[in-house]
């Protein structure tokens, strides 16, 4: 169930396209173009009927499919002039992503005038990845007073990284600290590391991970990694972080797979990260695989 801008649930039964479209996506196919195909015309479908949840999904199955210009497309018009401020955060990155700051951040601030969480965390990490960081602190503590699932850890994350401040990090991540609220586990077990408390932070991110926090199994997966040498263990986590949709998992799954000398495995997950955007994958693709294709080729 899906809510427009104006928090009117949306039930499966008033999108029948839209549901079609989710049923397209559950099932694999054969051939990923005839696939993606199938889907866009569907969802087109849904967008000329109206239904409200189809930009969002057509956006999200162009981006899966690395049309990130097309995404923007059917996004810009209904963020920036019909008010869906659900998709601000959505938008935002899409053109982030393309390299547009200026209407990105444009579309980042109609979230959080809006008072959307989601958009309001985003926009944070947006200014953090600009150097803006005193705008970024500020932003974030708002995320996280809107309950914003990960701005609890991006805000602490600062404190340690950016600010070099980890007694502020460390009293922000106790202060947050919730098991109902998984993702604050992970973000006192990152001050518990830094802490050099290497047991606790162990605990803490197994049971982030457990409890589903988002992105707990990379965080725990790379922690297994450097800290306990434990490949198999941190393999496992990467690929769960993969199956359940954390953010950037195909990223950090290809990384890890490379680091370890594993090529092939790990182009499918960088190409995919590239595809949504991801300029750490797409530095890596070109500096490690598309010269190399490029050679092939010729």
């Amino acid at each position: 169930m899906d809510e427009p801008a104006d928090g009117t649930p949306v039930h499966e039964d008033d999108e029948p396209l839209c549901a079609e479209a989710r049923a397209l996506l559950a099932v694999p196919h054969p051939d990923p173009a005839v696939h993606h195909e199938e889907l866009v015309a569907v969802l087109r479908r849904a967008l000329a009927c109206g239904e409200p949840s189809a930009h969002g999904l057509l956006a999200n199955a162009h981006l899966d499919h690395g049309n990130r210009r097309e995404a923007a497309e059917v996004l810009m018009p209904v963020v920036m002039s019909r008010g869906r401020t659900d998709l601000a955060g959505l938008l935002g990155e899409t053109l982030a992503a393309v390299g547009d700051h200026e209407r990105a951040e444009a579309a980042f601030l109609v979230g959080l005038d809006a008072g959307d969480p989601e958009a309001t965390n985003d926009y944070g990490v947006f200014l953090r990845e600009r150097g803006r960081t005193q705008e970024a602190l500020y932003v974030l503590d708002r995320a996280v007073r809107l309950g914003d699932e990960l701005a609890g850890l991006n805000l602490v994350a600062l404190h340690l990284e950016e600010l070099d401040d980890p007694l502020t990090a460390a009293e922000i991540a106790e202060d947050l600290h919730d098991e109902g609220r998984p993702a604050t586990l992970v973000a006192l077990a990152d001050c518990r590391l830094a802490e050099g408390r290497v047991p606790e932070a162990a605990e803490l991110y197994r049971r982030a991970a457990e409890l589903g926090a988002p992105c707990a199994h990379i965080y725990y997966g790379w922690f297994l990694r450097d800290r306990h040498e434990d490949l198999a263990g941190a393999e496992e986590q990467l690929r769960l972080a993969h199956e359940v949709g954390e953010p950037g998992a195909a990223f950090h799954l290809g990384r890890f797979l490379h680091d370890l000398g594993r090529r092939e495995e790990a182009q499918p997950f960088l190409e995919e990260a590239s595809w949504r955007g991801d300029p750490d994958a797409e530095a890596l693709l070109e500096a490690e695989y598309r010269g190399l294709v490029d050679e092939w080729d010729d």
